[in-house]
C-alpha cells in the first residue's frame, strides 16, 4: 500500500513537470528549480522528488549536470538524414550538412571550428586512412555542432595532409558550405562513404563539452570517405548527444534490382 501511494505520488509529480516542460514554462537548455525548491512547492520528501526527476531522466526530458542542476533537454531531436550529403556536394553553398538539417527542422544550428592542426597519424587514424603511423602527416579539424547555443555533436576529422595542403580543409577558418563541397572545389570528388554507428558512455571531457551528466550515453558515428580514385580522403568521428540529434539512414535500397 505504501509503495503504491509513493509511486502514484511521484508519478503525478513527474506528469505535472512533464506538462510544464512541454508547455514551455521550463524552456530547453534551462535548469529546473532546485530539488529543495521543488520539494517545497509539491510538499514532498526529497526521496519522492528524486524518483520523479529520475522518471523524467529516463524519458530523456531532463539531465543532471554536476554542480549546476537539472537541465531541460531538447525532447524533439534534430533529424540528420543520410541524404544530407547529397544536398551539399556542390561548391558555392553557404550551409553544410548540419546547418542544412537544422534549417529544415526550423531551429538555429551552426558548426564552430575549435582547432585545426597538422600532426603525425596515430595508429587508429593511420589504419583508417591507409597511412603510415607516426610518419605520414594528417590535418585534424576539430569542430562542434551547435544547437540553440549548446554543443550537441563533437566532430574530429582527419585528412591526409598531402591531399588537402593549400585548400580550405587545411586552413584555420571555418569551411563554409561543408567539407564535401570544399573537396570538390579542390578537385577531390567524394564518391562513397562508409559509416559505423555505436553507443558508449561519454568521457569526462565529452560530458563537459556536450553539457551531459558524467557517463551519460552518447552515439559515436565513424565515417570514412573515398574519392573518385578510391583514395581514403577523410576519416571523421562524431560524438553525438542522442537526446538532441537523431541520425536517420533514409532511402536505403532493399534489393539490387529495385523490384
Amino acid at each position: 500500500m505504501t509503495t503504491t501511494m509513493a509511486t502514484t505520488q511521484y508519478g503525478k509529480i513527474a506528469a505535472d513537470l512533464r506538462q510544464r516542460i512541454k508547455s514551455g514554462e521550463f524552456p530547453v537548455g534551462t535548469p529546473l528549480p532546485t530539488q529543495s525548491d521543488l520539494c517545497d512547492e509539491y510538499g514532498v520528501a526529497r526521496a519522492t522528488m528524486s524518483a520523479a526527476l529520475g522518471q523524467l531522466r529516463g524519458e530523456r526530458l531532463v539531465t543532471g549536470v554536476r554542480g549546476q542542476g537539472v537541465f531541460v533537454l531538447d525532447w524533439k531531436p534534430v533529424r540528420v538524414p543520410l541524404s544530407r550529403y547529397h544536398a551539399v556536394l556542390e561548391p558555392g553553398g553557404q550551409l553544410g550538412p548540419w546547418e542544412t538539417a537544422c534549417q529544415q527542422a526550423g531551429v538555429t544550428g551552426s558548426m564552430v571550428t575549435i582547432e585545426v592542426a597538422q600532426e603525425p597519424a596515430d595508429a587508429e587514424v593511420a589504419e583508417a586512412l591507409g597511412l603510415q603511423e607516426g610518419t605520414d602527416t594528417v590535418v585534424r579539424r576539430s569542430r562542434h555542432a551547435i544547437l540553440d547555443d549548446r554543443a550537441c555533436q563533437i566532430h574530429t576529422a582527419y585528412y591526409p595532409a598531402r591531399l588537402v595542403e593549400g585548400t580550405p580543409l587545411a586552413g584555420q577558418e571555418k569551411v563554409v558550405g561543408g567539407v564535401y563541397a570544399a573537396m570538390r572545389a579542390a578537385g577531390i570528388i567524394p564518391t562513397s562513404a562508409d559509416e559505423s554507428l555505436s553507443a558508449r558512455p561519454a568521457t569526462g571531457e565529452e560530458s563537459a563539452d556536450l553539457t551531459l551528466a558524467p557517463g551519460a550515453p552518447v552515439l559515436t558515428l565513424d565515417r570514412l570517405t573515398r574519392d573518385q580514385e578510391d583514395r581514403r580522403v577523410e576519416w571523421l568521428r562524431m560524438v553525438i548527444d542522442p537526446t538532441r540529434v537523431a541520425v536517420v539512414f533514409d532511402g536505403l535500397p532493399l534489393s539490387r534490382s529495385g523490384g
